[in-house]
């Protein structure tokens, strides 16, 4: 168990999927977390898209937010060399750089 409390807490609108942490950005990606009361399974089965989303590790701020049109496969995130590289579910890979 944690003896101290955490750094931040930030509430972050995703079902995280995957996460990365680099040397100063968390980056997490997955559905977001809203649930459409016409189709509250849509997110939980893929329809509403994914997003990735990259917040500061200092404080949990947004640094950026990307949509995405396929969702991420579970745990599918690296970063190397300055970049960042998706595994999706749709059989793509995706790679960002700064």
């Amino acid at each position: 168990s944690r003896k101290d409390p955490p750094e931040w807490k930030v509430k972050i609108p995703i079902w995280a999927r995957a996460m990365v942490l680099t040397g100063d950005r968390l980056f997490l990606a997955g559905p977001p977390d809203v649930i459409d009361p016409d189709d509250p399974r849509a997110t939980v089965e893929g329809r509403d898209g994914a997003l990735l989303r990259a917040v500061s590790k200092v404080d949990g701020a947004t640094i950026s937010e990307h949509v995405l049109d396929a969702q991420p496969v579970f745990d599918g995130l690296i970063a190397v060399g300055g970049k960042l590289y998706m595994c999706m579910k749709d059989g793509t890979v995706r790679c960002w750089s700064e």
